[in-house]
């Protein structure tokens, strides 16, 4: 999986910019890509590969989260992720052999994420990995609007994370 990261944000966590985490979350990702592995072959579209998908990562402020979360989902408040998912769309994007296909974009809060680690007494970069790795299960379909979905969606990102998955109690893994 290709993948792209961009910080809209200077904010530092802890002294550390988003962007230094980028090793860490390329890690997880290349785990998430084997993880999902038949879940991606579905959503490719013709003549592409999972490792032709490409995502965009874009670290941003609560204040320009909240404005995507009202004008998208028409809720005035910050929140840690909105994804963007394109694969539900690949038959009218063609794949162009050679380029990445583009199978979503992922917005993280950098304030929020930051947050919701303090009050969960992680580190910021577990909770901004677990963060980037619901978005990615969101981009490719995993949604958790009951306890059941919620808990198959928790199982994917428990076996992406691995000793990273901050919510082992609370889901019994």
């Amino acid at each position: 999986m290709h993948l792209e990261f961009e910080s809209r944000t200077k904010k530092k966590i802890d002294g550390v910019s988003p962007l230094e985490l980028v090793p860490l979350l390329e890690r997880i990702m290349k785990k998430a890509e084997k993880v999902l592995a038949m879940r991606l072959k579905r959503y490719c579209p013709k003549g592409a590969k999972p490792s032709d998908l490409g995502l965009s990562v874009f670290f941003v402020s609560d204040k320009e989260i909240r404005d995507l979360n009202r004008a998208f989902r028409g809720k005035d408040r910050a929140t840690d992720v909105i994804t963007f998912s394109f694969v539900e769309h690949r038959q009218f994007m063609p794949f162009t052999k050679g380029e990445a296909y583009p199978a979503g974009e992922i917005f993280l809060s950098v304030d929020t994420v930051a947050r919701q680690a303090k009050e969960q007494n992680l580190p910021y970069e577990q909770e901004m990995a677990y963060m980037l790795v619901h978005g990615t299960l969101h981009t490719f379909g995993y949604d958790h609007p009951d306890a059941r979905s919620e808990k198959a969606m928790e199982k994917q990102s428990f076996a992406i994370l691995g000793k990273l998955y901050p919510r082992k109690k609370e889901f019994g893994f």
